[in-house]
């Protein structure tokens, strides 16, 4: 017991000290994210030396369902949603200051993985 608290908090404001953890993951959330650049930039300062961001997610610019992806998109305009294709994926997380950097594609089953770490 006590091995997991959970809190409500944003993205953008990640309610943890600097370096505390050595593994994050964002599964089928990141496009809505408020300002993905900085936020991306947030998590990497949660995250320790070494630790490791892992986004997955099925919607994707150039994806098995970006025709049907491209309704949301437009309808979408008035909100925050990155449709980001797999090369933007990657230049997304080595802007934001990761290393090691992969993305993962596997396009018959439609999902994106990307995978980046904080420099040591």
């Amino acid at each position: 017991m006590g091995r997991v608290e959970i809190r409500q908090g944003s993205v953008s404001h990640l309610p943890f000290p600097d370096q505390m953890f050595d593994l994050a993951t964002a599964v089928e959330t990141h496009y809505y994210w408020p300002d993905l650049p900085a936020d991306m930039r947030e998590v990497l300062r949660v995250l320790q030396p070494g630790g490791v961001l892992i986004i997955i997610a099925e919607a994707y610019k150039g994806g098995k369902y970006d025709k049907l992806l491209q309704r949301l998109v437009e309808v979408a305009k008035t909100m925050n949603y990155a449709h980001l294709s797999v090369n933007e994926h990657t230049e997304l997380f080595t802007k934001a200051g990761y290393c090691d950097v992969q993305v993962f594609e596997e396009y018959d089953k439609g999902w994106i993985s990307g995978v980046g770490r904080k420099p040591s």
